[in-house]
């Protein structure tokens, strides 16, 4: 039998499991606002000093508080007005002061007068601190990054979606994820291919 004691400790640690989720959620919205109010002291303070912000096909990371703050500069230098938020959000907790998570999300972006969108997964590591969550890392993945314009042309199958450095480049998403490969691989099979 569960003694009183064992049950005020279950539920304390729930109860804090429960407020570490919402703390995590409000991490994650707090980004998409200092992006879009262009607050860049209060973005790169949601980092960890050593975080890291990347994409997850390797093209470029950023380490550490001040190449955040150049890599935030120069993109916000380049665009006009944007709007990030945030759909589904996964959180595992890891340990009592760890946690990873996926986001998804969009972006809309004004960039040389033209409207932009961005389909985008997020693959989060969050650790706490004394003053509360941060981003220990932020590794980005693209299901498609172009102009709205592009859309009629930019889902056939094998077109660049993703823009990046000045050029379309192949999306990260969906098609390096295990269960499409898998699916594709069943379908082809299927198919007689």
């Amino acid at each position: 039998m569960v003694d009183q004691a064992t049950n005020f400790s279950i539920l304390a640690e729930e109860v804090r499991q429960i407020q570490d989720r919402f703390a995590i959620m409000d991490l994650v919205a707090n980004y998409c606002y200092a992006i879009d109010d262009r607050d860049l002291d209060k973005l790169i303070g949601l980092y960890t000093p050593d975080g890291v912000q990347g994409h997850i096909d390797g093209l470029r990371a950023s380490r550490g508080r001040d190449e955040l703050r150049a890599y935030f500069t120069q993109r916000f230098d380049a665009y006009g007005m944007t709007f990030h938020y945030p759909h589904n959000h996964t959180i595992t907790i890891d340990g009592p002061d760890t946690a990873s998570g996926i986001v998804t999300g969009h972006a809309e972006m004004a960039l040389g007068g033209e409207f932009w969108i961005a389909a985008i997964r997020y693959h989060d590591r969050y650790l706490r601190e004394p003053e509360g969550w941060h981003f220990k890392e932020r590794m980005l993945g693209y299901t498609y990054y172009m102009k709205l314009t592009d859309f009629p042309e930019g889902f056939r199958e094998g077109a660049p979606r993703k823009f990046y450095g000045g050029l379309m480049r192949p999306a990260e998403l969906p098609e390096s994820l295990p269960t499409w490969k898998a699916w594709d691989e069943s379908k082809r099979r299927r198919a007689g291919e």
